[in-house]
């Protein structure tokens, strides 16, 4: 079935119970002839995503995908999304599935929108082709905003949750169903059985086991770090301390290579959570320019000596991620004490949220 007869068929069907009328889907041709399917949502100053895989697809079929984007569009955004080379909507059959490819992608969606010069942002895998798109066209790109960033592909598969979901590589239809549907459950934390189905079940119709297999190569070659200190724009980085697939570590090494970036971590589950509100203020916050958008580097907190011991571990394990419940526990706390300490260091440091607590622990090296 060709990329158009998918569409029309999304277009015409709902994944939940709430009716989603969904864009049309359009095709761009890249420079090596590859159609790349894309679509424009809402009206405003445009913010062009580079896909993590199926953008465009995963807009229409998976609702968890759609609150950041329709999150982003209530604003007064214009959002442009697409399916990379080899997935979704686009091309099925490509030969080159590498990071040179899918900037050929980029550079044909935004050849074909017309945009002179716009937001870039990327998820994931989409990180590493925004890196590269903004490091050779400063002029095109005035902020960038990257969400679970890493820099090398074998760094990334190197990440404990993601090298279990993905290893071995499939090689038959069955193995094909059980692989995606582990992928779904790490996804889900194997917590919503329809979730984690409605998962496998996107990926299954997005991609056959050959140009899986093939994507997994290609991401594994990617390395962008070489190109973050030529990255000019604003960048604001998100880390999702809730998504299995994402490191701290890879997101602040994207940060601490690109000179004007800042690094945010988020606690609402942004890449597969149904909540996005604190996301996307964030990110609207970030691109229209008020004083919280200043990089990191440039801020000037309250210093870490006046922290007790006690405080700098809550505040450590604040920047890990870690709810309240669980600060708890590794401390030898109650709850009631835990949330006491997290009040007393928050009125120490000057914030009033964990993601603010954690960007303080950043600064100071205590993350």
């Amino acid at each position: 079935m060709s990329p158009k007869a998918i569409a029309a068929i999304r277009e015409n069907s709902h994944q939940d119970s709430t009716v989603v009328t969904s864009p049309a889907t359009r095709y761009a041709t890249t420079s090596d002839g590859v159609n790349i399917a894309y679509m424009r949502v809402g009206e405003g100053p445009p913010i062009v995503f580079a896909p993590n895989a199926c953008d465009a697809q995963d807009y229409c079929s998976i609702p968890e995908f759609r609150g950041r984007t329709d999150g982003l569009t209530s604003l007064g955004w214009e959002v442009v999304l697409h399916d990379m080379r080899g997935r979704g909507f686009s091309d099925r059959e490509v030969a080159e599935r590498g990071l040179e490819g899918r900037v050929k992608d980029l550079e044909a969606i935004v050849s074909r929108v017309g945009f002179d010069r716009f937001v870039l942002a990327g998820i994931d895998l989409g990180c590493t082709t925004a890196i590269a798109y903004a490091a050779r066209n400063p002029e095109r790109v005035s902020r960038l905003v990257l969400l679970c960033p890493w820099a090398r592909g074998a760094d990334y598969l190197a990440i404990p949750a993601l090298r279990l979901a993905v290893s071995p590589p499939p090689t038959t239809a069955p193995e094909w169903k059980v692989y995606t549907n582990i992928i779904g459950g790490v996804l889900t934390e194997f917590s919503d059985l329809d979730r984690q189905r409605q998962v496998a079940e996107a990926i299954q119709a997005n991609a056959s086991v050959e140009s899986w297999n093939a994507g997994i190569r290609a991401l594994e070659a990617t390395d962008v770090t070489d190109l973050l200190p030529r990255v000019c724009a604003p960048t604001l980085a998100l880390h999702d301390s809730t998504f299995p697939f994402a490191s701290f570590d890879l997101c602040r090494g994207v940060v601490s290579g690109i000179r004007n970036a800042r690094l945010e971590v988020m606690h609402e589950g942004f890449i597969m959570g149904p909540r996005h509100e604190q996301t996307v203020a964030t990110i609207d916050r970030f691109l229209r320019g008020d004083a919280t958008s200043e990089p990191v580097a440039q801020r000037s907190p309250r210093h870490p000596a006046t922290l007790t011991p006690r405080e700098r571990d809550v505040l450590r394990l604040i920047a890990s991620g870690h709810p309240n419940k669980t600060i708890a526990s590794r401390l030898g706390m109650s709850e009631r004490t835990a949330a006491r300490h997290i009040t007393n260091l928050y009125a120490k440091i000057g914030v009033q949220s964990k993601a603010a607590a954690t960007a303080y622990a950043i600064r100071h090296g205590l993350a």
